[in-house]
């Protein structure tokens, strides 16, 4: 295998050493502001000059609440270069989801608007918070600051943190099964990732790219934000929600020429058939990912926007990992060929055997050391001879192109969103007249797929009021869309539940 690059770096260093032209670094579409890269910068080193006399040990974690701002940017960045490591949390989540989760992270520091704030104080995790920064600037005590008076310090020189092996992001992941965790990624994972990336697929310093799926997504994170900011370009974000009016305005707006999106939008694209008269020639690439862009789609979009459009794969536990060599004709349906530095390995479940077909077991630099546990340790993601067993089923074509045919793992994607089928289960069962249930994807045209439940009642109440209890307790994304009431909920022995079989026993509802 070959080396791309020094992996033994800090992240944020990696991305921004050669960051001193007055070029737009960002625009911020919806509210039109703009920085320079010297300006963005130097708020990234003022950020990791606050921050760093405040951590009083190695790897403490800074809860990141942020949308797809110059904030978000600016945090992330900070943070890694002083030392710290970035828990980003979903901005529309819900205290009880995040109280599990900063009490496993052991979140000392807190950068988000003072109305998440509020929610997250009284949570008993943030106990131990020590500092929090207040996107909104309504700093109301000795704890708290706002945001510009955070940064108003200088931008004192000083090292940046060591890289290498060090944690610098803890990823939230379904995984293929159970509720969600959160996976360690070390800066050498996250740096010679961008390496691999940037081997078969160039972003150049004269490119404007639109980066539509979250930044604290690897998808969006890895593949839009810090390769466009290591190259110079020109990163664009928007506001959600998001359709395709916006879409095609802010490429002829912006003029964009890489666009990173989701089959939703694409495949919206593709029924409404047109642009609706906006310039969009400035593009010269469209990718998709976070799900599988279906052919159809990709084709007729292709045609309407005059460009290739393909797609590739990744995931939390090991960053992108297949890519569609740039300037290749794009095969339908193909994720495009491994990175450099990166071993596959196609494996029949049932057999173990290799073959042109199986599930798609990876290893290379990017692969995630684990997830952490509830004791605060990291427990292995890979299998003793470092294979990650990704859960995914491809078959491998003759000229190498590689093709996801299904997968193992139970994971739902919703709109580019990850959900775990085992956390809406457990909320379920915690109301009073739900006795059993599971929850599945279900195909959806314009999602990708939906989270569909089956329970079974042990009292008399509506369905309508059981989806409504999840969504209280849920972010909007993992709503339940469908739910239906049946009298069983067929097992195996070991109690895993044949979601397969379960359309066959009595119905008592649906909705």
């Amino acid at each position: 295998m070959t080396t791309y690059g020094q992996w033994t770096t800090n992240l944020a260093e990696s991305v921004w050493q050669d960051a001193t032209s007055h070029r737009t670094a960002l625009i911020e579409h919806s509210s039109g502001r703009s920085y320079h890269y010297v300006e963005l910068k130097q708020a990234v080193e003022r950020f990791a000059a606050a921050l760093r006399p405040r951590l009083r040990g190695p790897d403490e974690v800074l809860a990141l609440v942020c949308d797809n701002t110059t904030e978000f940017v600016v945090a992330y960045h900070g943070t890694l270069l002083a030392g710290g490591v970035v828990l980003p949390l979903e901005p529309l989540g819900t205290p009880d989801e995040w109280q599990p989760v900063l009490e496993r992270c052991r979140v000392v520091h807190v950068v988000a608007p003072a109305k998440v704030w509020r929610q997250l104080s009284a949570l008993p995790a943030a106990a131990s918070v020590r500092s929090v920064v207040l996107l909104d600037d309504v700093s109301s005590d000795d704890l708290t600051v706002g945001w510009h008076e955070w940064l108003n310090g200088p931008a004192a020189a000083a090292a940046p943190a060591a890289g290498d092996e060090r944690p610098a992001l803890l990823a939230t992941s379904s995984g293929s099964l159970g509720l969600p965790k959160q996976i360690v990624l070390t800066h050498r994972n996250l740096v010679s990732n961008l390496d691999q990336i940037g081997a078969v697929h160039r972003i150049a310093a004269d490119d404007v790219v639109l980066a539509t799926t979250p930044l604290r997504h690897i998808y969006g994170m890895q593949m839009a934000m810090n390769p466009t900011l290591r190259a110079g370009g020109t990163l664009v974000t928007v506001r959600t929600p998001f359709n395709i009016d916006d879409l095609v305005e802010v490429i002829e707006t912006q003029k964009i020429t890489v666009a990173y999106l989701v089959p939703s939008i694409l495949a919206e694209l593709a029924r409404r058939g047109g642009t609706g008269g906006r310039d969009t020639s400035s593009l010269r690439l469209v990718y998709s990912g976070g799900a599988p862009l279906p052919a159809n789609v990709a084709q007729s979009c292709a045609r309407l926007l005059g460009v290739p459009v393909v797609q590739g794969y990744g995931m939390t536990e090991a960053g992108c990992t297949f890519a569609p060599p740039d300037g290749i004709p794009p095969v339908p349906t193909s994720i495009g060929k491994a990175l450099p530095d990166t071993e596959i390995r196609l494996v029949d479940p049932a057999t173990g055997l290799d073959g042109e077909t199986g599930e798609i077991w990876v290893r290379g630099p990017q692969v995630s050391p684990g997830f952490l546990g509830e004791d605060g340790t990291v427990h292995g993601l890979a299998d003793g001879e470092r294979w990650l067993h990704t859960g995914d089923i491809a078959r491998r074509e003759r000229d190498g192109h590689v093709t996801i045919i299904g997968r193992i793992k139970q994971l739902i994607k919703y709109k580019g969103h990850q959900i775990a089928p085992a956390e809406l289960e457990s909320v379920l069962l915690s109301h009073p007249d739900v006795a059993d249930a599971v929850v599945t994807g279900a195909p959806d045209e314009v999602a990708g797929e939906i989270p569909v439940a089956y329970v079974v009642l042990s009292g008399p109440v509506a369905l309508s009021e059981v989806t409504d209890f999840v969504a209280c307790r849920v972010a909007p994304y993992k709503k339940i869309r469908s739910i239906t009431a049946v009298d069983r909920i067929p097992r195996s022995a070991v109690g895993k539940a044949l979601v397969h079989q379960v359309n066959d026993v009595g119905a008592g509802g649906t909705r």
